[in-house]
């Protein structure tokens, strides 16, 4: 039993490691304060940002970027129950945790950061949303050549989850450097697995060039699969969006949509055709961009191919589409206003 004169000693030491544990958690405060200004440049959730630093506080680490790491490796046990039940929004949270890895590793990075940072990547392979977030950041990190060699090692595996991690991983690595590009253009038509050829095109979408835009034809064209078959047009029409593609390039975009059987892919075509030749103050109304529609360029030109008993030239091709093509502006296209 404790005695009064135990209890009078104890309340007071109590106190008093409360009081150092209040005054030590105040102290790290302003040391994490750039780390939060970091997490709301970077659009994190402030739910999510609140609940970090409170850890890394509390945690009393010296070491925040090996202190995420294992509780984002454990899983964030403290915020959630055994059902799986969140006591903050899980997806938001692992996000701004990657960003803040990211941040840890760009201010004060470890010794061999890269093998680091590849290191810590491979912890979080289980974690598909972690690891995707960490991979897209891998070339803001990684010395270059080691980049390459993960790279290459990855597009070499058999599990198609690997190679899609490699694609992603040396997107920036591969829009600089032209062997690396050349792979994943012959990845995109040779591998088996789908989401691999996809991803590829998702990597590639946004570049400028103009050869980035023909793959997107292509695959349009001949993937089997509707998933690549979409990125395919993605690629097309973000190459008509971004003039990467030209007038010059309209026959050769024509073509395959008098061949092809699959409407998705005439309306696709069609989409990006009417782009290249409409003024671009004008935006095209896609959504009433159909097969129904294109239906009366395609009586045309099959028309005009049934009388002279040839198919048509590449520059017959490109005048009989303006020739039809422009008085439907007016209708098929809207004027875009200037927010000034």
């Amino acid at each position: 039993m404790m005695t009064n004169g135990m209890l009078k000693l104890t309340t007071p030491l109590m106190v008093l490691a409360l009081m150092a544990f209040y005054v030590q958690a105040r102290s790290q405060e302003p040391a994490f304060d750039g780390l939060e200004k970091y997490l709301h440049q970077k659009m994190a959730a402030p739910e999510a940002v609140k609940v970090i630093k409170k850890h890394l506080i509390e945690s009393g680490t010296s070491n925040p970027l090996d202190e995420l790491v294992a509780w984002a490796k454990a899983g964030f046990p403290d915020l959630h129950d055994g059902q799986g039940y969140w006591h903050t929004d899980g997806l938001s949270l692992r996000s701004a945790v990657a960003n803040s890895i990211h941040y840890y590793f760009s201010t004060s990075p470890p010794e061999n950061k890269s093998e680091r940072y590849l290191e810590i990547l491979n912890d979080f392979r289980h974690d598909e949303y972690m690891s995707e977030k960490l991979t897209q950041m891998a070339f803001l990190v990684v010395d270059e050549a080691v980049l390459e060699d993960e790279v290459l090692r990855l597009l070499e595996q058999t599990d198609p989850k690997l190679r899609a991690q490699g694609v992603m991983m040396g997107r920036a690595l591969a829009e600089k450097k032209r062997s690396l590009f050349e792979r994943y253009i012959q990845m995109v038509k040779s591998d088996y697995d789908a989401h691999v050829r996809a991803v590829i095109l998702s990597s590639i979408a946004s570049w400028r060039r103009k050869e980035v835009g023909y793959i997107g034809l292509e695959r349009l064209v001949n993937d089997p699969d509707p998933d690549v078959r979409d990125w395919g047009a993605r690629v097309l029409r973000s190459g008509a969006e971004l003039r990467v593609l030209t007038g010059e390039d309209l026959p050769a975009i024509l073509a395959p949509m008098l061949k092809t059987k699959e409407p998705f892919v005439r309306i696709s075509i069609g989409i990006a055709a009417a782009r290249l030749t409409t003024d671009r103050s004008f935006g095209i109304k896609e959504d009433e961009i159909t097969d129904e529609l294109l239906a009366g360029f395609i009586s045309r030109a099959r028309l005009r191919e049934s009388k002279a008993r040839e198919p048509l030239t590449e520059e017959e091709l490109a005048k009989l589409w303006l020739d039809w093509w422009t008085p439907l502006i007016p209708k098929y296209a809207v004027r875009m206003e200037v927010v000034r």
